[in-house]
């Protein structure tokens, strides 16, 4: 038998006088609360009630057990409602950890927004391109672009980043602009972490291997080696556009910028989504979404 098995019905016994109130309160049978009560008693070893024809009366003992589980079904039920409330109006800290330059770019501006949306919640930042163990870390999302690992993390994509190869005016000058992709292979590539680039013209997609004099895992670094006319450097589309419209920057063989690296959001599988996590969750995807990203 359940440690709570009888006691929510004596409460409700004591509360409507009698035992078919507590039935029809309750939405069960008469017979079957009294039977719960009953064996409530006889669990606890004590007569909670004094039963006669006309009327129920507290015994000594059954007073203070009363007390004692009102007070505690108050509070019971007082935390149901405060859990009902942070669902509607969230509460507390998010913990996100994101890493890549299309996070910084679209997603940090608009916490600012969604901060404002939610005033109840304060957000903490982590930047880091490790492999995370969300629980481990306590964070309660990650955002992270590229192919997911198997994983028992719940993953939901957000948008597709696109990269560019470009390159400054004055460097295709000297060098001429690459036609075809076999070419890149005569030009000086910045290159970041890996020295390959995946290319796609919307049917094929190709590993193509580079060479240069200037590699960087920071994307700040690789753009501003290509606008000082260094080389060729592949970049994700947000972080040029303003530069080829400019002309600081030229798109180098744009038929093949077809290729997309998936960015995800990710958070710890569970039957209960926490508040403050589905809120953050709907109110990127909805960002994003109306950006057309």
């Amino acid at each position: 038998m359940a440690r709570w098995d009888g006691i929510y019905e004596f409460v409700r016994v004591v509360e409507c006088d009698s035992f078919s109130g507590a039935a029809e309160r309750l939405g069960i049978s008469n017979s079957q609360v009294s039977k719960l009560v009953a064996r409530l008693e006889d669990r606890l070893g004590v007569r909670l009630l004094n039963r006669t024809t006309r009327r129920l009366t507290l015994t000594e003992e059954g007073e203070h057990f009363y007390l004692r589980c009102k007070r505690t079904i108050d509070e019971f039920e007082s935390a149901e409602q405060d859990l009902s409330s942070l669902q509607n109006d969230p509460r507390g800290t998010l913990r996100i950890n994101m890493a890549g330059s299309f996070q910084e770019h679209f997603i940090v501006p608009m916490l600012a927004d969604f901060l404002k949306a939610y005033p109840g919640l304060s957000v903490e930042l982590d930047f880091s391109d490790q492999p995370l163990n969300l629980v481990s870390h306590g964070h309660d999302v990650a955002i992270c672009e590229g192919e997911l690992a198997d994983s028992s993390l719940v993953a939901r994509k957000l948008a597709d980043n696109h990269h560019y190869l470009v390159a400054h005016p004055d460097y295709l000058a000297r060098h001429g602009s690459p036609q075809t992709v076999d070419e890149l292979q005569q030009h000086n590539c910045l290159t970041g972490a890996q020295r390959v680039w995946s290319l796609s013209d919307g049917t094929r997609q190709l590993q193509v291997k580079v060479q240069g004099n200037w590699q960087s895992k920071n994307e700040a670094a690789l753009l501003s080696a290509a606008r000082a006319g260094l080389g060729i450097a592949q970049l994700p589309f947000f972080s040029v556009l303003e530069d080829i419209a400019q002309g600081r920057l030229v798109q180098v063989l744009p038929a093949w910028s077809q290729h997309t690296s998936p960015v995800w959001i990710i958070y710890p599988q569970s039957r209960h989504l926490t508040a403050k996590v589905r809120v953050f969750v709907d109110y990127l995807v909805d960002y994003l979404r109306a950006l057309r990203v």
